[in-house]
């Protein structure tokens, strides 16, 4: 009896409506609506793995981090609702600062010139991360690969260069379409006449 009137005195007092659901932040009901779907798809990749892989102890890392992932993810929620409110102060918008960062810092880049920009930036920076996706692709796509680079030492340097070579190409491709796109945005958005 003593029990049952010690939690009935702490939890249940006259007068108190509890409302488990309304004791919950407003900001965390917000905060799971908009990250719930991302939360989901996030644990995709770790359900198929789950059926493909013998090792299991991956896959429940995997969730684990997903599930600590969202602990952190809610303060910078938190810390961006604040953000928006002081820019709101001000009059500002995050796509005005997103604004005024591209002009700036395309301002530096332009300086260099589009040939620069489309070697460096997209033949040998690009181009070296693409390498490594051809390199993967070709792997994965094409049988035998492995085998055949494996023969020979000059079959892998051929390999890797080939796949450099196509990397660096597509990189300044990419990047020469960029310069263009990006030459585009920065007229709008520095011309007052336009």
């Amino acid at each position: 009896m003593g029990l049952l009137y010690v939690w009935r005195c702490c939890f249940c007092w006259p007068g108190k409506r509890r409302k488990i659901a309304s004791s919950v932040n407003a900001g965390f009901k917000t905060y799971l609506k908009i990250s719930a779907k991302g939360f989901l798809l996030s644990l995709i990749f770790p359900f198929v793995l789950y059926f493909f892989v013998e090792v299991k102890s991956f896959v429940y890392i995997s969730i684990i981090f997903n599930i600590l992932g969202f602990v952190p993810g809610y303060y910078r929620y938190q810390d961006q609702l604040l953000f928006q409110k002081k820019l709101k102060a001000k009059g500002l918008t995050p796509e005005d600062l997103n604004n005024i960062a591209f002009v700036k810092s395309w301002d530096e880049i332009r300086k260099r010139g589009i040939i620069k920009y489309s070697l460096i930036d997209g033949g040998i920076f690009c181009g070296f991360a693409l390498c490594g996706l051809f390199s993967l692709a070709a792997l994965l796509v094409i049988k035998n690969m492995f085998t055949y680079i494996a023969a020979d030492l000059s079959n892998m340097f051929n390999f890797i260069g080939y796949t450099y070579l196509a990397g660096a190409t597509t990189g300044i491709i990419i990047y020469r379409i960029l310069w263009a796109h990006n030459e585009i945005k920065f007229i709008r958005l520095t011309d007052p006449l336009h």
